[in-house]
């Protein structure tokens, strides 16, 4: 769920651009379409590229002039969450939630207006899912039950609506390949089956979609890493970091790719660029920043630099003491728990190497 958590924050990036479609607006003259695809331009613009502020001022810009359009709302939304989950903060959850709500009751209104707007389905659908995972993390099952059955009757829809909107392929996508990846779905007949033809939408939308082929390579590179295949999923992010380097989460995600491939020092280089980025941002977060020393210290013990992994493992565990979750929130790949225990099986390990070795050099001299 975590894996499909980070997904669909960038199909909510694609809810955003469906609503600058200028077939159907309330916005009716060209001047205020024109007006509102430019704001988007520059609010996607920003918040991939970490400038957040100006992406969440652009979007409330949208709102304020175009209350009924739910660009806006669609627009401060995906900027509050990609915060959220590129620096795993809870700084921003009350807006997060009053958003989803708006955005739900926005893309209502919008399908009300038009109903055979396929692109009006899909931002709906994706407004659902997106609040039937957030109702799941807070354990609101049956709130979150009713959502989430909205979600692909919607997708659908907006196909047979708009067909050669290329960028719903990519959340009929996103869940096609999830629903047969996680949980007891993964183990039935077709659930191998859902999840190739989940990875060829995604790539449709890549190849076709209009607004969302950076979006759709991220969900992309998702997908393989959870399939394991590392060099098709580190491909796609070295296409990324050329354009994307200061984003903490795809530095994470190339650290953990080159450690599965067990090339160590280009792992090792990419937590400490992200180590970087997390102690320069004003999004603090212990716990990312203690996985951030775990990893650097796994990197290091694998080339045999014992000093450098206690180094690391030193920096970690000085941080414990300020561990908050009330303000902070697991990552997409492992529970915090799960690194925490592992950190402190490495550092007893590497004490007693070190200690081993201190050992044998006093004999040595005697």
């Amino acid at each position: 769920m975590a894996e499909y958590l980070f997904t669909a924050s960038a199909v909510l990036a694609a809810a955003l651009v469906c609503t600058l479609n200028p077939a159907h607006s309330l916005a009716q003259d060209a001047n205020a379409k024109t007006d509102i695809y430019t704001l988007y331009e520059q609010t996607l613009k920003n918040y991939n590229s970490e400038n957040f502020d100006e992406a969440i001022q652009l979007a409330t810009q949208i709102r304020e002039r175009y209350p009924d359009e739910p660009a806006g709302a669609f627009g401060m939304l995906t900027s509050y969450w990609t915060i959220a989950r590129n620096y795993r903060v809870r700084t921003y959850e009350h807006q997060i939630d009053s958003l989803l709500d708006l955005a739900v009751d926005l893309s209502q209104s919008a399908i009300k207006r038009d109903k055979k707007n396929g692109e009006n389905y899909f931002y709906l659908g994706t407004a659902y899912g997106f609040r039937s995972m957030m109702r799941t993390q807070k354990h609101q099952w049956m709130k979150a039950f009713q959502d989430g059955a909205q979600v692909l009757k919607n997708f659908n829809k907006a196909v047979a609506y708009s067909p050669d909107f290329y960028d719903t392929y990519y959340g009929l996508g996103l869940y096609k390949y999830w629903f047969g990846a996680k949980g007891a779905m993964r183990y039935l007949p077709y659930a191998r089956k859902n999840r190739n033809k989940g990875i060829e939408q995604i790539k449709l939308a890549i190849e076709k979609g209009r607004f969302l082929p950076v979006t759709a390579m991220y969900g992309l590179m998702a997908a393989y890493f959870n399939e394991e295949e590392y060099e098709k999923a580190l491909q796609i992010s070295d296409q990324l970091f050329e354009q994307f380097s200061n984003n903490p989460n795809l530095c994470y995600r190339r650290g953990r790719m080159y450690a599965k491939l067990e090339k160590w020092p280009e792992a090792a280089e990419s937590f400490a660029r992200l180590h970087e980025i997390l102690t320069a941002t004003k999004y603090k977060c212990v716990s990312f920043q203690i996985e951030c020393f775990y990893w650097s210290a796994r990197c290091q013990y694998a080339l045999e630099n014992y000093y450098a992994t206690q180094r690391f493992c030193q920096d970690a565990l000085s941080l414990e003491k300020r561990l908050d979750f009330s303000k902070e929130m697991d990552g997409p790949l492992d529970k915090f728990a799960d690194i925490q225990k592992e950190l402190h099986k490495l550092n007893k390990k590497i004490d007693a190497i070190l200690l081993t070795r201190a050992s044998d050099v006093v004999r040595n001299r005697q």
